[in-house]
This record gives C-alpha cells, sequence and structure tokens, in this order.
C-alpha cells in the first residue's frame, strides 16, 4: 500500500500546482491560453447522417410532385425516384434562408451532380436516382420540386 500512495503523490502535486497557479496568476494564464488556437479546417464532414429517406410518387396522371421539409446542418434528407432511360428529369430546390443544395446519385451510385440549386438532364439508365438534401451552412427549410418528362 506504500508504493501506491507514492505513485499517486506526484501527480496529485502537480495538479495542485497547475490549479494553484491558474488561480494566483489567472490574467497570465488566460494571456497564455489564447496563443494557443486549437486548429481549423474548411473540409466538410466525410460522413453525413441521413435524417429522412422517402420514396418521392407523383399523383395519378401528374409527372411532377413537391416535397416541403426542413434540413439541420451536417444532416442529409435522402428522396428515392424511379425513371425510366431517355426520360428527362428536373429538379429545383428552393429554400428561405438560401442555402439548400441538393447532390443526384444515379442507379449504379454514380454521382451525376453534387451541391446544386437547379438541373435537368436527360436520364441514361432506368432504376432508383436518389436525390441528397443538404445545406451549405446552417439549416434550410425547403421546396424540393421533381418532374419526369
Amino acid at each position: 500500500m506504500k508504493k501506491l500512495a507514492k505513485t499517486f503523490k506526484l501527480p496529485l502535486n502537480i495538479l495542485t500546482i497547475g490549479l494553484s497557479a491558474s488561480l494566483i496568476f489567472p490574467a497570465s494564464v488566460k494571456s497564455i491560453s489564447n496563443l494557443v488556437s486549437s486548429p481549423v479546417t474548411s473540409e466538410k464532414p466525410a460522413v453525413l447522417m441521413a435524417k429522412v429517406q422517402q420514396r418521392i410518387q407523383f399523383k395519378k396522371g401528374t409527372n411532377s410532385a413537391e416535397i416541403k421539409g426542413g434540413v439541420a446542418r451536417g444532416t442529409v434528407n435522402s428522396y428515392l425516384i424511379k425513371a425510366k432511360k431517355g426520360q428527362t428529369m428536373k429538379i429545383e430546390i428552393q429554400s428561405l434562408e438560401k442555402n439548400a443544395v441538393f447532390s443526384i446519385i444515379g442507379p449504379k451510385t454514380k454521382t451525376i451532380i453534387k451541391e446544386s440549386k437547379s438541373w435537368s438532364g436527360v436520364v441514361s439508365k432506368t432504376g432508383d436516382y436518389q436525390i441528397d438534401i443538404g445545406t451549405e451552412r446552417g439549416g434550410a427549410s425547403y421546396t424540393l420540386s421533381v418532374s419526369i418528362k
């Protein structure tokens, strides 16, 4: 038991000295902490959590749909829509905050477009297309318009 007491004595003394110094010299500790900066990176998170995933279905006799939703910063709302080769798909997103964007991923997990607010194109393969809604900054409420002809 005596050895245990000796091994913990040194770290406790260092902790006590450090706490005492911060109480005695608070201005010095504050100025030193201002000199030490945290790393700043402009990279976006590699993995985003999907918040919502739902299938877009057109009402009978129509070829378009409008989806209203909201997305929090760092999350993605994911929608699936079925399209046939040769059809023209048009997607637009509007948000009050002007920061909502979408990405489209094709049936073979090929990214068709990244972080856009408007896109139109002819579908090259039949299958499910994934539309991921995210933001450029902060959260956003949005209206997603999708049509296929």
